[in-house]
């Protein structure tokens, strides 16, 4: 290909192409524009939604498009639990990647992929420093968190942390915000053999850093969440937890620590690793969407997106849509919760 497809690529949350800057990610075939303010490009893609103006609080942003809208791709980060997008919003994009659930988000040209690009693991500079699995001196680490809003799974990941953090004492040490705080995650990962991971929501192909970035740091995760991940990952390389059952996750997690789980499944936490660094990443995601396609160079654009909350306020029935759905979205959540789950009250 003689001159290289320019994708812009824009974002609320500054860390989402954080590691497109690392020459890992680079590629022959494409340029990766991160400057918000560029007018030249053959391919937009947003990650959750457009980037605010200084000064706003909420992005008001709108991008007067220099691809075809058939360019156009939203990435989604978010589980549909937590970030409800609208229908006006989804339907500006041509292509949609996202691991909501099919009747929840509907769009004619959507795949599902993984919310990957972002990991709080720290930087390629940590991920360089260990080409083999360091050291190994403690057992178990958790990563908590204290929010437990109900019409999300966060309150029954939270009682259910905090009933393995009672149960098993002094065998996990625990970090986060509000307990022993780290500015990277590998400070709680890289001298352990194993990590309890768990999900803030359920659902096919939605897992997160809480399990990438265990494999980053070569740790053996006691999972709860995805229900299809090892459609991503080995099969041996997480054990799985029943968040419904705080005594029998508890004795899974005791047992495989007796019988040297990590020492035998090291094969596949090192190939989870690899798929983590190589495979599932917004460069190799986004190279597999694009360069499938025949079109190369575009030629002029059309149209516009807005962001979300420019979209609410186009006009009256706009609003009025987002908010009857967002509102019946919540209340059905908040039910399959208390259906599925026994730590909602």
């Amino acid at each position: 290909m003689q001159n290289k497809i320019r994708i812009k690529l824009v974002s609320k949350y500054p860390r989402a192409f954080k590691l497109l800057e690392y020459p890992e990610f680079s590629h022959d075939d494409i340029e990766w524009v991160l400057d918000w303010d560029a007018t030249d490009y053959d391919w937009f893609v947003v990650c959750d939604d457009l980037p605010g103006h200084d000064g706003e609080r909420l992005s008001l942003r709108v991008e007067d498009l220099a691809c075809p809208q058939s360019r156009t791709i939203l990435l989604t980060y978010e589980p549909s639990s937590v970030k409800f997008y609208g229908r006006d919003y989804v339907k500006q994009f041509g292509t949609v990647l996202t691991s909501h659930e099919l009747e929840i988000l509907k769009h004619p040209n959507r795949y599902f992929v993984p919310p990957v690009g972002v990991w709080y693991y720290g930087t390629m500079d940590h991920v360089r420093a260990h080409p083999t699995p360091p050291d190994k001196t403690s057992d178990i680490s958790m990563f908590m968190s204290f929010k437990a809003q109900k019409h999300t799974m966060h309150h029954l990941r939270a009682g259910f942390m905090q009933a393995l953090a009672d149960k098993l004492g002094n065998q996990v040490d625990l970090f986060g915000r509000d307990l022993k705080f780290v500015e990277h995650k590998a400070e709680g990962t890289d001298s352990y053999r194993y990590q309890i991971a768990i999900e803030n929501h359920v659902a096919p192909h939605h897992w997160t850093e809480k399990l990438s970035d265990a494999y980053l740091g070569y740790c053996l995760p006691f999972y709860f969440g995805c229900p299809n991940a090892s459609d991503y990952f080995p099969s041996e390389s997480f054990i799985e937890l029943d968040i419904n059952d705080v005594e029998a996750s508890v004795d899974i997690i005791r047992h495989a620590i007796a019988n040297n789980a990590y020492e035998k499944r090291l094969d596949a936490i090192i190939e989870a690793r690899r798929r983590v660094i190589e495979d599932y990443n917004i460069h190799s995601l986004l190279a597999s969407h694009i360069l499938e396609k025949p079109e190369g160079k575009a030629h002029g654009g059309d149209g516009r997106i807005l962001s979300r909350h420019a979209m609410m306020r186009r006009d009256i029935p706009t609003f009025l849509r987002y908010a009857f759905d967002k509102t019946n979205h919540r209340r059905r959540n908040k039910k399959r919760f208390k259906k599925n789950f026994r730590y909602i009250s």
